[in-house]
């Protein structure tokens, strides 16, 4: 599987020796308030995330990647990566960092990296981003990344905002 660098960020593929600190990181409720609509999630439902994760990898190349700074290697930070959308056809990018690393770019440094891989060596023609609508912060890393707004609407009951890329549009 892959493993990716960036100027300042390691990103490699989750794994099952990740379940403790990503089971921590994504229960916080700064996190959790958006990327699970805040529920506490079980550990039995991150090993279920690390394995579709891992089968992604298997079957297109990518998946969700931790985060680890170079300066700190070994630390997980946050998660960035690829999926199936609900609907079973389209690439979704998902990503989340712990919240005293909100602000440094480190989200939009990771996201551009792993768009590169998708467009690159994956072959996406096609990637979406999804975010409740109050979550500004994510709204604009994907207007930093150069995602283009797709529609507003209700999705499972929340206000929610669709953003795409295609490869043709990918800067880099």
């Amino acid at each position: 599987m892959p493993v990716l660098q960036t100027k300042r960020l390691t990103l490699r593929p989750l794994a099952d020796a990740d379940l403790p600190a990503l089971h921590q990181f994504w229960t916080q409720p700064d996190v959790r308030r958006y990327l699970w609509d805040n529920e506490i999630i079980s550990i039995a439902r991150v090993s279920e995330i690390v394995a579709s994760s891992t089968a992604f990898f298997d079957a297109c190349n990518s998946g969700f990647f931790a985060i680890e700074h170079q300066d700190n290697p070994g630390v997980l930070m946050g998660f960035c990566g690829h999926r199936r959308f609900e609907d079973g056809e389209t690439v979704e990018l998902l990503y989340g960092i712990l919240p005293e690393h909100w602000g440094e770019g480190l989200v939009t440094e990771a996201a551009t990296e792993v768009l590169r891989h998708g467009f690159a060596d994956c072959g996406f023609d096609r990637v979406i981003a999804v975010t409740d609508t109050p979550n500004q912060r994510s709204v604009n890393v994907m207007q930093r990344l150069g995602m283009v707004f797709l529609r507003r609407c209700e999705w499972h009951g929340l206000d929610t905002v669709f953003y795409e890329m295609e490869r043709d549009d990918f800067p880099g």
